[in-house]
C-alpha cells in the first residue's frame, strides 16, 4: 500500500486559517473586557485599543504568519509518499526527488514547539507546527513540514523528539537528485 501526502486545504486551515480566527476571537474578547472591567475612558479607549494590537501583532500574529508562510512555501508542489509494502519513501519537490529505503533512515526526529513537546495549551497562536528531520545513513538530512506529513507518528522508525522555539523546516538544499536520476 502506497500512502501519499501533499499540501491540502486541510492542512492549510488547522495550521493557518483556524489560528487565525481564534487569535482574533481572543483578542477581541480581551479588548472589549479590558475596556469595559478597567472602566478605560472614551477618550483613551483608542491608545490602549491600539496598544494592545500592536502587541498582539508582534508577539502572536507576526510569529504565526512567518511560519505559515515559511511552511506552505516548503509544502507547495511537495509530496512524501511511503510504500509500506516495500519499505522504500519518496519525496519530490519541485523538479528534483529522492528515494530512500527504510534501513537507510538512520534517525527520526521531529522538531516540535515548546508547548507540542511539553504538551500542553498553546497560548502563543502558532504552537502547532513542527517539522520532520529525517538524518539518512549518507550524513544527509530531509526535512519535511507539518503541512506535508501531518501525521504523529513515522511508520516503522522510534522517534526522538527535539524542542524549537519557532519550528521553521529548513531548506533541503544539496540533497537531491533531479528526476531522471543523474546529479546535477
Amino acid at each position: 500500500m502506497i500512502l501519499e501526502y501533499r499540501l491540502s486545504n486541510r492542512q492549510r486551515w488547522k495550521y493557518i486559517f483556524l489560528p487565525l480566527m481564534k487569535l482574533l476571537a481572543v483578542m477581541v474578547m480581551i479588548t472589549i473586557v479590558g475596556a469595559l472591567w478597567f472602566d478605560v475612558r472614551t477618550d483613551h479607549l483608542l491608545f490602549v485599543a491600539g496598544f494592545t494590537w500592536l502587541w498582539a501583532f508582534v508577539m502572536h500574529f507576526l510569529p504565526l504568519l512567518i511560519m505559515a508562510v515559511r511552511h506552505s512555501r516548503r509544502s507547495a508542489g511537495s509530496s512524501f509518499a511511503i510504500d509500506t509494502v516495500n519499505n522504500t519513501y519518496h519525496y519530490e519537490e519541485k523538479d528534483r526527488s529522492l528515494s530512500f529505503r527504510s534501513d537507510e533512515i538512520d534517525k527520526v526526529i521531529v522538531v516540535v514547539s515548546p508547548p507540542k513537546y511539553d504538551q500542553r495549551m498553546d497560548i502563543s497562536g502558532f504552537g502547532y507546527f513542527f517539522y520532520w528531520k529525517i538524518k539518512l545513513a549518507n550524513d544527509r538530512t530531509l526535512s519535511i513540514s507539518c503541512m506535508l506529513f501531518d501525521v504523529d507518528s513515522f511508520t516503522g522508525k522510534e522517534l526522538t523528539r527535539e524542542k524549537q522555539l519557532f519550528p521553521i523546516p529548513p531548506s533541503n538544499q544539496g540533497l537531491w537528485l533531479p528526476r531522471d536520476g543523474k546529479k546535477g
